[in-house]
């Protein structure tokens, strides 16, 4: 009843093409957070399948939790926003509260653009566990790979038989710095 509810008014409101835009960049935003969320846990699969436990531990879980500290996060609030919200109750803007997380860091909202209680102090929670997952997901791999050289070596077996070919071609060896680490890991957080 609520989505047909939607619906409905959004066909009689004034502001039609502003509604539906809304709506449709809200759906692209879910059906985007599903992609990308399905593509994390495949990701999971294929390690768990390779038995890679350090890519799991330094890769897919900060990434699963870097994803939904922030755009799962956004989609909770927009479906909490469309179940909840009234059109004869403030109606808070999605796109505000994401950028208010970073740049009013710790400051009390206003009760216009208070979505549920508790807000002021859950949001920064969020942001602190999204930032730490960060130096997690581009550091801890290449770190513990250059402390540990036989994980590196474990590591980057794979990524060595498959340069093989064009190493003889070459007649050189290659020796994987942690810069090397570093930018392999960066280019793998970033797919």
């Amino acid at each position: 009843k609520q989505w047909y509810q939607r619906r409905v008014r959004g066909n009689m409101a004034e502001n039609k093409l502003t509604f539906i835009n809304s709506y449709k960049m809200k759906m692209a935003v879910i059906l985007g957070f599903c992609q990308m969320m399905f593509g994390v846990i495949v990701s999971l699969y294929n390690y768990l399948y390779k038995n890679e436990k350090l890519k799991i531990y330094c890769t897919f879980l900060p990434q699963f939790i870097f994803m939904n500290c922030l755009v799962g996060y956004l989609v909770f609030m927009i479906f909490f926003k469309w179940f909840t919200v009234t059109p004869y109750t403030a109606q808070p803007s999605l796109l505000i509260a994401l950028i208010g997380m970073f740049l009013q860091f710790g400051s009390d909202i206003a009760d216009a653009d208070r979505l549920y209680a508790m807000q002021e102090y859950i949001q920064p929670a969020i942001v602190v566990i999204a930032m730490i997952s960060v130096p997690w997901m581009f550091g801890a791999k290449p770190l513990i790979e250059h402390l540990y050289p036989r994980i590196r070596q474990a590591s980057y077996e794979q990524f060595e038989n498959e340069g093989a070919e064009e190493e003889e071609e070459e007649g050189g060896e290659e020796h994987h710095g942690t810069m090397d680490m570093m930018v392999h890991q960066g280019i793998e957080t970033i797919e």
